[in-house]
């Protein structure tokens, strides 16, 4: 899933991206990304992307990813990120905003539509699980 390949004096890096849009529908894609680049940067290679550069309204510092593939973020849910990097014993969820975490050599990311209406504030389960 994840593989380093010099390509053009450069070292590529891909990442294994899911996208949880909920209702059990889950995407996966391997992407390909130049050093250097942030997990927004792996989400806008593999999905149409709708992206607030400034959260700051919202007590965020740095961008807000509103919607993904056209499933957009309402008052009840929103779109956030877990990653899963080699070393780890798990998902985790970052402090850090996506625009501004850079993707390390075999980082697994996932995106879940979490619907804290329904299911709290804190998420309990991973990028994967689904409420149906």
């Amino acid at each position: 899933m994840f593989f380093r390949r010099k390509m053009g004096g450069g070292i590529e890096e891909r990442a294994f991206v899911s996208i949880n849009y909920g209702g059990d529908r889950i995407r996966h894609e391997t992407v390909a990304v130049p050093p250097g680049a942030t997990v927004l940067d792996v989400l806008r290679a593999s999905a149409e992307v709708v992206v607030d550069p400034d959260g700051s309204a919202t007590g965020h510092r740095g961008s807000m990813v509103m919607a993904i593939d056209g499933v957009s973020s309402t008052i009840d849910r929103a779109w956030i990120y877990y990653v899963f990097e080699r070393g780890d014993a798990g998902w985790r969820i970052p402090w850090e905003m996506p625009d501004s975490l850079a993707v390390s050599d075999g980082m697994r990311i996932g995106w879940r539509l979490y619907a804290f209406g329904e299911l709290g504030p804190r998420p309990g389960e991973g990028p994967l699980w689904s409420s149906g």
